[in-house]
């Protein structure tokens, strides 16, 4: 089966909405009202791949869960690489995705819902034995650096890197560039970078740096503005949202995918 039906037959199978709790399942409701397509590119945890043992990722979770509590809206998630997923917003092919950095060009075309999570901080990786050490931005200069194509980094982070930037598609990518000695640093959002670190083959030879450059930018969903009713499915996700921070269910969904 391909993954575009996979979805879409979970989605139909989904219908009736099992959310976890911190102290066992609770029964919310049933999903029935209007369909909203959520486009996103796989970064664990906070977006899993299809069929992932641990479930859909944080972001996903979140999403289904605050727009069944703020309107009863029925989601579908497809998975796309990340300039895809702009592209879409943009085009109003998709009715929002999850972790989208709010920048005023971006503001044209999407609408951005209240906070949740963390503020956006980046961690650092070297090769274990390079001899590299990051303690500030200024220890970029003159680095080859690995970033996503298509992410949003901070004004600082940019003006610091004096070096050649190389970009691809994605953070696991670029970590095994990295491993590959293809790039001397790679800056990664925390929890994934961290996450991707731990799990796969590469992640004994790479080192986390000490210095860790917390944004202060809020995790925030964005809706696109093309498409018909995108205000109301807003207001709904803020109304969830704001009933789930206050049940601390971000703290949840970390100590479940991640151990806390």
């Amino acid at each position: 089966m391909s993954p575009e039906r996979s979805i879409r037959r979970r989605a139909l199978i989904g219908s009736t909405a099992l959310v976890a709790g911190a102290a066992g399942s609770a029964v919310w409701g049933r999903e029935s009202g209007p369909e909203l397509l959520m486009v996103t590119a796989a970064l664990e945890p906070f977006t899993s791949p299809p069929r992932h043992p641990l479930g859909e990722g944080m972001d996903i979770d979140l999403a289904r869960e605050a727009l069944l509590r703020g309107g009863n809206y029925r989601l579908r998630v497809v998975h796309v690489p990340w300039r895809r997923v702009l592209a879409e917003l943009k085009a109003g092919q998709a009715d929002f995705s999850a972790g989208v950095h709010n920048t005023a060009e971006r503001r044209q075309f999407l609408a951005y819902s209240q906070r949740y999570g963390n503020a956006v901080r980046y961690d650092f990786y070297t090769r274990r034995g390079s001899g590299l050490s990051v303690r500030g931005l200024a220890d970029l200069a003159g680095r080859r650096v690995g970033l996503m194509a298509g992410a949003e980094y901070p004004s600082p982070l940019q003006a610091a890197m004096s070096g050649r930037a190389e970009r691809a598609a994605d953070l696991h990518t670029l970590l095994r560039m990295l491993a590959a000695g293809r790039v001397d640093v790679v800056v990664g959002n925390e929890l994934p970078a961290r996450w991707l670190v731990q799990h796969q083959p590469y992640g004994p030879q790479l080192e986390r740096q000490p210095y860790t450059h917390d944004t202060g930018t809020p995790t925030q969903m964005a809706f696109s503005r093309q498409r018909p009713g995108f205000e109301a499915a807003l207001a709904a996700m803020n109304r969830g949202l704001g009933l789930l921070a206050k049940e601390q269910r971000w703290a949840a969904l970390q100590t479940r995918y991640v151990g806390g």
